[in-house]
């Protein structure tokens, strides 16, 4: 059987908690943790939820037998 490498490409929608000042103030910190943390593992005072995702694969490239 071949190995093969594949990609996961990922979209998915996430709540975060932040306080702040005002709707845009809490936008660019929710904007700052996505830049800083990508995915689906927030620190637990931000009280995430994955509210949805969406998944496929590409690009499988065989890498050796």
């Amino acid at each position: 059987m071949a190995k093969y490498k594949v990609a996961i490409c990922f979209e998915e929608g996430v709540t975060v908690y932040v306080d702040a000042k005002n709707a845009d103030e809490a936008e660019q910190k929710a904007t700052a943790l996505a830049e800083d943390y990508a995915g689906s593992s927030y620190p637990e005072e931000y009280n995430h939820n994955c509210v949805h995702r969406d998944y496929f694969t590409q690009d499988a490239t065989k890498v050796g037998e």
